[in-house]
């Protein structure tokens, strides 16, 4: 089992610069797949996109500062709201 991961995360590192190499396969990357198995990782970069933002919005409160961070912040909350329902329907 332990050599059969290895042998994936091989062949992810060999092809992660591939542009057409896990398109249309079904294959999801390895670091991409391993986020929505643990949702305090998850979790934790949405909090961490979310804080960073909020903090660079009141460094510097301009309407055109708050708009550049509107996707982020949009970003985060999605990942931190998922991240609490599954954690609330895991128990």
């Amino acid at each position: 089992m332990l050599n059969e991961k290895l042998k994936d995360l091989d062949e992810w590192e060999e092809n992660q610069y591939n542009p057409g190499y896990y398109i249309g396969t079904g294959r999801v990357s390895k670091p991409i797949k391993g986020i929505g198995k643990n949702p305090v990782i998850q979790l934790s970069i949405g909090l961490i996109i979310l804080i960073s933002s909020i903090i660079a919005i009141i460094d510097s409160a301009n309407v055109l500062n708050i708009i550049s961070f509107a996707i982020p912040i949009i970003i985060g909350f999605i990942l931190v709201y998922s991240a609490i329902i599954r954690l609330i329907n895991y128990r």
